[in-house]
């Protein structure tokens, strides 16, 4: 099977929707040879915000210390590749086409014997399990799709350390529409007796996690929002101190952007300390760790600044607003938006629109995307006037053609949004 093949059979399983089936992953991993007890220590983080940044601060410091590290994200940027990494090289073409022939292999005979066949991300989550088994890695970093107590990362049985970075009202539709019933589905990532950190500090879902964990035995590590402060910030990076179990590290360099992201580090040193990465380590891996579309700085040959965020719930857009506000005071901000019709759109806009001078709508590139038309009417009835225009790349065009070289553009909203964006700023 080519890659392009491959592709062709994981798209076509989203016919089956997006209903998460435990049972589905573990069929098909039984099938595989159970990849996932070949992968050496698993760290297996959800959460509704900071979960892709937590897996990359974690990884950088493994990596930092000497592993062979796995790194398992979603949704991809660019290209597929993105989501599976060893030491953060992406998967090649070969090894998608030769795996997801023999995954297309195993889910055929599931359905020739009458078993519901897995979902798209079902497929792929177990692909990336038989391809981190073959590069015999020492440490896999799995970000969990969605939710936690379903989602096909959870299938996993062997891990090491489990992670909640937070708890706020995304997915509704799936996880609930209460921050306790979401809690209570990112909770199913917690194993019997398996240590668990999380930064949630939601009341309601805050009490869900620990009852959780009381009935799993599980050790149940609180990050505080004072264990992490922000000493200086730049758009270069900033400096943090953060609080772990060992005490304080102070002057940790962190590249990522934003308080936010230190409240991340907060998470990444606990899971890091857990897993006996030793200081230095820790520095050196956050003082390096990139994480693409998060707070991310871009120039072009010609134009202003763009700064690029996947800021595609209400908790992901205030954090950015207040990053801006903090990181850029006295520049002027044009603000090219996009979002898929299932978020909370009137809540994702809200803290951005008074940020902005002036305010582009456009479609992400997604079956799901909220029409640039519907997105300038929520932005409109919100006091602020947007121009519509549905193709990403005309509107990226016209945002800089607007701006001056001394303004910064914020892309942010769906990442279907925030990767072709960076396609074309990265080819300009």
């Amino acid at each position: 099977m080519t890659y392009g093949e491959a592709m062709a059979f994981l798209e076509g399983l989203r016919r089956f929707g997006m209903k998460p089936g435990l049972e589905r992953t573990a069929a098909l991993l039984e099938r595989l040879g159970r990849p996932d007890r070949r992968v050496g220590r698993v760290v297996h983080i959800t959460g509704t915000s900071g979960k892709g940044s937590v897996a990359a601060m974690v990884e950088a410091g493994l990596r930092a210390a000497g592993r062979r590290v796995g790194l398992f994200t979603s949704p991809p940027l660019e290209r597929f590749t993105e989501r599976m990494q060893v030491n953060r090289r992406e998967i090649g073409a070969e090894d998608v086409g030769r795996l997801g022939a023999a995954v297309a292999g195993h889910v055929k005979a599931m359905v020739n014997a009458g078993l519901e066949p897995p979902t798209e991300f079902e497929a792929i989550t177990a692909l990336a399990l038989a391809w981190f088994a073959e590069q015999g890695v020492d440490d896999l970093v799995l970000e969990a799709g969605m939710g936690g107590r379903f989602d096909a990362t959870t299938a996993v049985g062997q891990v090491a350390v489990t992670a909640i970075t937070n708890v706020g009202l995304d997915h509704t539709r799936w996880l609930g529409d209460t921050h306790e019933q979401i809690a209570w589905d990112k909770a199913g990532v917690i194993r019997p007796g398996v240590p668990c950190v999380t930064a949630t500090d939601h009341p309601g879902a805050l009490a869900v996690i620990e009852r959780v964990a009381r009935e799993q035995g599980a050790p149940l590590i609180r990050v505080l929002p004072a264990d992490s402060r922000v000493v200086a910030a730049g758009p270069e990076g900033q400096e943090v101190d953060l609080r772990g179990g060992r005490g304080w590290y102070g002057g940790i360099r962190l590249r990522l952007l934003g308080a936010h992201q230190a409240a991340n580090a907060a998470v990444a040193l606990r899971i890091l300390e857990l897993l006996g990465v030793d200081e230095a380590a820790i520095r050196q891996g956050f003082a390096t760790v990139e994480w693409p579309g998060r707070m991310e700085l871009i120039q072009p040959d010609q134009g202003p600044q763009v700064l690029l965020d996947g800021a595609h719930n209400p908790a992901k857009a205030a954090a950015l607003a207040r990053a801006v506000r903090e990181i850029f005071p006295s520049r002027h901000l044009h603000l090219l938006l996009g979002v898929l019709a299932d978020k909370d759109v009137a809540g994702v806009v809200a803290p951005l629109l008074p940020l902005a001078e002036q305010v582009w709508a456009t479609t992400p590139e997604s079956p799901r995307a909220l029409p640039a038309s519907d997105l300038a009417a929520v932005c409109a009835a919100q006091g602020r006037p947007a121009r519509a225009i549905a193709a990403l790349p005309e509107a990226l065009a016209s945002a800089l053609a607007a701006a001056g070289p001394d303004d910064l553009l914020l892309v942010t909203g769906s990442f279907y949004v925030i990767g072709p964006a960076r396609r074309i700023l990265v080819r300009r």
